[in-house]
């Protein structure tokens, strides 16, 4: 039983359980926080309305599937926003640079436009990125190996893990599954997060791509807090990071889907 613990607390363990259960149910996990029915159900609420789990009658469903879309389905949402930061985002990089670039709909965009740029060292997880980079010869390119997951397009787990440890970069280019003003880059995936999260160990600034779709949303992994991130390339105008410590380096660069200006 978790008496006495904060909405918080609760809010991560519901989600923990749906990601291990597919369901949970209003009365155990009444009685697992010792709390009354109507609080879980604005928990279930709460969490509804930041799209991280579906109410149904007595409970709560995983809507994991809604958020983790097979590349297809994924690469065919904000195509404009993903396009505008990928030209941003390559802005940033110079010949002679060495990259991670860990597999996403955005990050693929972004190999589109950094592939112009000569005498690159491209670090990646993904079969479709390095494909990409092949197209530029000046461009040394290193796959990662590991479990290939197709529905992902990109080789994760243990393997892969190691492999990046092994190497280091300039920059890690990495796109989210959700922004949060006051806790940095998450992802809904357990695996991705984790290559994001090496990356980022192994490389000396991080570049975060985040359409608007991204933002002021939630999932249940955290990647980074913002004191980790360099930069973010985003179409989300309104965007600010609560800087609660004073010290947030990160800058933020707009990218524009019209004039493109930043």
């Amino acid at each position: 039983m978790a008496e006495g613990r904060s909405s918080n607390f609760r809010h991560q363990t519901i989600l923990e359980q749906l990601s291990s259960n597919g369901q949970v149910f209003v009365h155990d996990l009444a009685e697992y926080f010792n709390v009354a029915q109507e609080t879980i159900r604005r928990d279930l609420t709460k969490l509804e309305s930041q799209k991280l789990l579906k109410k149904v009658h007595g409970g709560a469903v995983n809507i994991q599937s809604k958020f983790e879309r097979n590349f297809s389905e994924r690469a065919k949402v904000a195509i404009d926003e993903k396009k505008a930061i990928a030209v941003k985002a390559a802005g940033v990089i110079k010949s002679g640079d060495t990259l991670f670039i860990d597999f996403g709909s955005t990050t693929v965009e972004f190999s589109q436009s950094v592939k112009m740029i000569n005498n690159l060292t491209v670090i990646t997880n993904s079969p479709v990125i390095a494909s990409i980079m092949q197209e530029n010869p000046t461009i040394e390119t290193i796959l990662i190996g590991g479990q290939f997951i197709g529905s992902q397009y990109a080789c994760l787990g243990a393997i892969a893990l190691r492999n990046i440890g092994e190497l280091f970069a300039d920059y890690a280019v990495i796109g989210v599954g959700a922004i949060d003003v006051n806790r940095g880059i998450m992802d809904q995936n357990v695996d991705e997060a984790a290559v994001a999260r090496k990356m980022l160990a192994n490389s000396d600034k991080l570049i975060v791509l985040a359409d608007s779709s991204k933002v002021n949303k939630h999932a249940i992994n955290l990647v980074t807090g913002w004191e980790n991130v360099d930069i973010l390339v985003t179409t989300s105008k309104d965007f600010k990071i609560a800087d609660k410590s004073n010290a947030i380096k990160t800058k933020i660069i707009l990218a524009n889907t019209g004039s493109d200006a930043e």
